[in-house]
């Protein structure tokens, strides 16, 4: 496969490598159409082969006839995405673009900004949901339903802090950098994903609700954007 990033890249060879961006990766993407399919395919497979994992887990058939025949049953529309869920979908979603991006770019510093990146938005989808259950069943556990709805939002916005100050700390020891010219500034993509978090905070505090669940089914197809970012981050 012809690599459409590589001219450019050896052009800039002079130039000290981006790792970080203020921008979003999938907005500023070098890559064309075709190798942006491929990174979305391996991204929507990644959360396909997490939610086969969590289905699995929860004792529910893999079998697609079994699952399309009552398909009101089956994992994706029962689930509650809480924690575990989101973490697992997350994770899946960014090593399938990971896996995506190394498919379609060979170039070293490319592959290292991948790597970086992953890192971030593992980061970035891991400890927001887990602020937003400490703060909603936790900390503000005996509160109001409404002190619980703030504290849900606010555990979004500190957890994207956290994990822009945390993941940028731990890539800094793994990639042995003693400045701060590589760290990757927050980004509104940082943001545009949380929406599993405020699905999974209103859970929390309405487990009852049927409209709360059934926004919920959405939160798959949410988390396909951090293979996405993945998958289509460059050095340059």
């Amino acid at each position: 496969m012809q690599i459409s990033v590589l001219n450019q890249t050896n052009n800039l060879s002079n130039t000290y490598p981006n790792f970080g961006h203020s921008h979003s990766a999938i907005k500023n993407s070098h890559y064309n159409p075709k190798e942006k399919a491929v990174i979305a395919g391996t991204s929507i497979l990644g959360v396909l082969g997490a939610l086969a994992v969590l289905a699995k887990g929860a004792k529910y058939s893999l079998n697609p006839a079994k699952m399309f025949k009552n398909i009101k049953n089956s994992y994706v529309f029962k689930a509650d995405y809480e924690k575990k869920e989101i973490i697992t979908l997350g994770a899946g979603s960014c090593l399938g673009g990971l896996a995506g991006g190394f498919i379609v770019d060979k170039n070293k510093q490319n592959r290292k900004a991948k790597v970086r990146e992953s890192l971030m938005q593992i980061g970035n989808v891991s400890i927001p949901i887990l602020t937003v259950d400490l703060m909603v069943n936790k900390i503000f556990k005996n509160k109001s339903e409404g002190m619980k709805a703030l504290a849900g939002l606010g555990g979004v916005g500190i957890g994207v802090f956290l994990a822009n100050i945390i993941m940028n700390g731990l890539n800094r020891i793994i990639f042995k950098e003693k400045d701060n010219k590589s760290s990757r500034g927050i980004q509104l993509t940082d943001f545009s994903a949380h929406l599993d978090d405020v699905v999974a905070a209103a859970h929390y505090i309405a487990p009852k609700s049927k409209f709360v669940h059934a926004i919920g089914r959405i939160i798959p197809a949410v988390l396909v954007i951090p293979g996405l970012e993945v998958g289509n981050k460059t050095a340059y």
